[in-house]
């Protein structure tokens, strides 16, 4: 915890601090699994078993090149494996970004909740 969330959290009054703890900081295994929360789970959700699928499908091409004597054959399996391979990798970015946007959001939410608390004090 740095200087400033120590002094964030002193500035806070006791109600303010429980739902700062309620809505603090998530670890990498809690934000990983939200992305299978909101609107759009299926999508990620269907990303995942495509990526499932691929991976297993790029392992079996991967295999299939190193058995192949042929060379065309060869070619065929390791253009296959180098593609599934490759769509895995683009998966694993959209997923990890799609991380990144929900603790971005998460902490949008987070300055806009303390804001309106603001808000209500000065107006009372």
């Amino acid at each position: 915890m740095s200087d400033l969330d120590r002094e964030i959290e002193e500035a806070l009054a006791a109600e303010d601090r429980t739902l700062f703890d309620e809505f603090g900081e998530q670890g990498l295994i809690e934000q990983a699994f939200g992305v299978y929360r909101g609107k759009f789970r299926w999508i990620a959700m269907a990303a995942s078993v495509a990526m499932l699928i691929f991976t297993f499908g790029a392992f079996y091409s991967a295999w299939m090149f190193i058995q192949s004597g042929d060379t065309v054959l060869a070619v065929r399996w390791g253009s296959l494996a180098w593609f599934l391979m490759t769509a895995v990798g683009f998966m694993k970015v959209w997923f990890w970004m799609r991380v990144e946007s929900n603790r971005v959001i998460r902490e949008v939410k987070r300055v806009e909740l303390q804001v309106a608390k603001l808000q209500s004090k000065e107006i009372v």
